[in-house]
């Protein structure tokens, strides 16, 4: 056997150690973390004990006074006789009208606004329905209203940051679960979902003229922020649909999401003008009692015009889910709410996710090498504690004629919602139906309820800026 020259077995030696050598280098590799801080939130705040509060809404003013804005119970009862002791929260509103509230010191207190601001009473002489509200804003600062009894929408305003209502147009259009879009100073778009109509008003609110009752559209619609002066998005089903033209015609973007349980599609566009969209799913209503939920998103590339093929799976152990909002502030900041059910109990909690890097982002590690990292989340409990341990029924209007009234609840209506202050900060309006009745029973309606971010990453960079209160109004023409 011919002998090897030990300085070939030393090279060769060496020549094998070479990949662990490399090996052990690229381990040393560091890459940033996009994982967000902790998310965490301030103890639950009820804006009142003696109102109704389902489906509620929320925006902040540009004065930094956080406006709130919920049904008033009247389709929302709780038909169990032993609740009755409680409906003197419904009997204290009888104006059939939405109830509406103002804080100024973020969220702590609440204060009822009634006619021309006075504590209690109706909010507009000139406006009627109690139910479905929706809250937006336009670019001057008029904050505006809906309000429907089915056979008339009405849409009234505020342009004293929600200290008074006075303005309204008590028949803007007709039909089924209005949403709102303030748009250019004056203009606010009015969609009603069924039957389904596209109306504008360029006079706060004062007139409207009908755009269209043909459009690829199924909930709240959003203003453009590439194209803000005629620009609009809206949900249709999993993907969106993109407005050029104020309206007048759509380009559909048909997109994927996981299991979905929830009445209206939920979007959010930050302000770079990247697309969410949400899905909450595995609830699947009063008789469920299988826990297989889970929450997805998905993001749309305005360049590429396409979402990613697969939605992002949110972490949640696969617990039953349902009813998802979403909001989104600079770019790629994004949080998800949904409300969430503790296997084989029928308490709910609130529960968000948020990310700072909602359509990914590619990072330079240590090395100089690049990566892309998909969105990281933080996902906390956002209640701390149930805010309703019942069933939730998922049949409308018509749970209230289910003879079974614990399988019948709809105490919550049908979704709830997040936004953010001035600050940044993320807040929440929910129902809450964990009040009981003077004799200890169910109440007979849902109240109002106010969470605000406490800790973590905010979904503005910088503040917007705050201004000035202006001048309480005390007439119908301000």
């Amino acid at each position: 056997m011919r002998r090897v020259p030990k300085s070939l077995l030393i090279l060769a030696l060496l020549a094998g150690l070479l990949p662990l050598a490399g090996t052990a280098l690229s381990s040393t590799r560091k890459c940033p973390d996009l994982t967000p801080p902790k998310l965490s939130f301030h103890k639950p705040v009820y804006v009142d004990e003696g109102r109704a509060g389902g489906e509620p809404v929320i925006l902040a003013a540009e004065d930094g006074s956080l406006i709130m804005s919920a049904h008033a119970g009247t389709t929302h009862l709780y038909k169990d006789p032993t609740a009755l002791p409680g409906a003197g929260d419904f009997a204290r509103s009888p104006y059939n009208q939405t109830l509406n509230w103002r804080s100024t010191d973020g969220g702590k207190t609440w204060q009822y606004v009634g006619l021309f601001g006075q504590p209690e009473g109706p909010h507009t002489a000139t406006s009627t329905g109690f139910s479905d509200p929706d809250l937006t804003m336009d670019a001057g600062g008029r904050i505006y209203n809906t309000e429907i009894d089915l056979a008339n929408v009405a849409v009234f305003s505020s342009s004293d940051d929600g200290q008074s209502w006075p303005r309204g147009n008590p028949i803007a259009a007709s039909g089924d679960r209005p949403w709102l879009t303030g748009a250019e100073p004056d203009e606010v778009f009015l969609y009603v979902n069924l039957p389904k109509q596209l109306w504008r008003s360029t006079d706060g609110g004062l007139l409207f003229e009908l755009v269209s009752t043909s459009f690829p559209v199924d909930s709240k619609i959003l203003v453009d922020p590439l194209n803000p002066k005629t620009g609009l998005i809206g949900p249709n089903g999993a993907g969106i649909s993109i407005s050029k033209d104020d309206g007048e015609t759509w380009e559909a973007y048909p997109g994927k999401l996981g299991k979905s349980t929830q009445f209206f599609g939920a979007i959010a566009v930050d302000r770079a003008g990247w697309v969410y969209s949400a899905a909450a799913g595995g609830y699947s209503g009063s008789n469920d009692t299988t826990s297989d939920g889970e929450v997805t998103i998905n993001y749309f590339n305005r360049k590429t015009k396409k979402w990613l093929p697969e939605p992002i799976h949110i972490p949640n152990g696969g617990k039953d889910a349902l009813w998802p909002w979403l909001i989104a502030g600079d770019d790629g900041r994004l949080a998800v709410t949904w409300y969430e059910r503790e296997p084989e109990t029928d308490e709910f909690r609130i529960k968000v996710a948020y990310t700072l890097n909602a359509h990914g982002k590619t990072v330079t590690c240590s090395d100089g090498s690049k990566k892309f990292v998909p969105p990281q989340f933080s996902v906390t409990n956002a209640s701390g504690r149930p805010i309703h341990d019942n069933k939730i029924c998922l049949s409308g209007t018509n749970c209230n004629a289910n003879p079974n009234f614990e399988s019948g609840d709809r105490r919550l209506g049908d979704f709830f919602t997040i936004n953010f202050d001035r600050e940044g900060n993320l807040i929440i309006a929910s129902a809450d139906t964990m009040l009981k009745s003077p004799t200890g029973d169910e109440k007979a309606i849902s109240n109002p309820l106010f969470i605000r971010q406490k800790t973590g990453a905010k979904m503005l960079v910088k503040p917007d800026k705050t201004r000035k209160t202006r001048p309480p109004c005390i007439t119908p023409n301000c």
